[in-house]
């Protein structure tokens, strides 16, 4: 089953979006009707430019397609290599007259997950459970140690269950100290890692904000 993870980080963002825009030769794009959730605008595009200052993309696209394009509606891309969609706004600069369509990179993604080494899914009843430790991002105080239970986990990184207090407390590609991993093959007991993303963790019981998947890449 292919998995996906939910990307909030402006600096990945903007680097994908980017990167992605550029190589490929044509941008399928749509919107739906809000009431009916039937697809209501659907055509293909070819990437323009990016202006990363302003936090837009722009794309060209033939007029007679264009005329029936609703600046009002969220559009959703999918690039030919089909690893990459996101949704996102027209830019508050859009004008009907422009030759172009100019739209917002996104704040959000959701991409798919490209691993190297395969995980291991820990069960909740066997209680794995690891402290973290790292620099509270509103240096309010030095450090702030936390015991987070393992969802899963690979040679090249973890996942731990963070409460929505924790993940106030933390910052995206900043490093955090974990210690009891020694149960683990080829891992030190403790090692250092950085912080790449954070999901919500839905399981049955508990609402959608209360616990969060945080996903931390292991340091060489």
């Amino acid at each position: 089953m292919e998995e996906y993870r939910i990307s909030k980080s402006r600096e990945e963002i903007i680097k994908i979006v980017k990167g992605k825009l550029e190589s490929e030769s044509t941008l399928s794009l749509w919107q739906k009707d809000p009431m009916t959730g039937e697809r209501s605008f659907k055509g293909e595009a070819k990437f323009s430019s990016i202006d990363i200052a302003e936090g837009i993309f722009s794309v060209s696209i033939d007029e007679k397609i264009k005329a029936k394009f609703n600046p009002a509606l969220d559009t959703y891309f999918l690039l030919q290599v089909q690893d990459f969609a996101f949704k996102t706004k027209t830019s508050i600069s859009y004008k009907k007259s422009h030759e172009n369509l100019s739209f917002q990179i996104p704040h959000d993604m959701r991409l798919k997950e490209l691993r190297t080494h395969p995980r291991h899914y820990c069960p909740p009843e066997e209680k794995r459970i690891i402290r973290a430790k790292f620099e509270n991002k509103n240096n309010e105080e030095a450090h702030v140690d936390v015991a987070c239970p393992i969802y899963n986990i690979s040679r090249g990184g973890i996942c731990i269950i963070v409460s929505k207090e924790t993940l106030s407390n933390i910052q995206i590609n900043k490093e955090i100290e974990l210690e009891g991993l020694g149960f683990f093959e080829n891992l030190s007991n403790k090692m250092n890692a950085v912080v790449k993303n954070a999901r919500a963790y839905a399981k049955k019981g508990l609402r959608n904000d209360e616990f969060y998947a945080l996903g931390l890449e292991f340091k060489a």
